[in-house]
């Protein structure tokens, strides 16, 4: 399944979602911030994770806004339904 992580890109987001990966063998990981791939090291830690064995998609979205966390959980695929949700924003 997909875990979702609020404040992916951050610092705490960003070790979060490296644990997933490595010790309980996450492999798709949707990781927003009020930037996405815009924030700083968001396209590096993606590429980390990617080296590590897990998918990964950086999404700008304000999860304040319930139009927004509706679309976001929209574009979740279903072959890799949400198994987990971190808030870490």
């Amino acid at each position: 399944g997909t875990v979702l992580i609020t404040g992916g890109t951050g610092g705490i987001g960003a070790h979060l979602a490296r644990h997933l990966v490595t010790e309980h063998g996450a492999r798709h990981l949707v990781l927003t911030s009020r930037r996405g791939p815009d924030a700083e090291g968001a396209i590096e830690l993606a590429e980390e994770l990617s080296e590590l064995g897990a998918e990964t998609t950086l999404t700008a979205c304000d999860v304040a806004d319930p139009a927004n966390i509706t679309t976001l959980l929209a574009s979740i695929p279903a072959e890799h339904p949400l198994t987990g949700i971190v808030h870490a924003a």
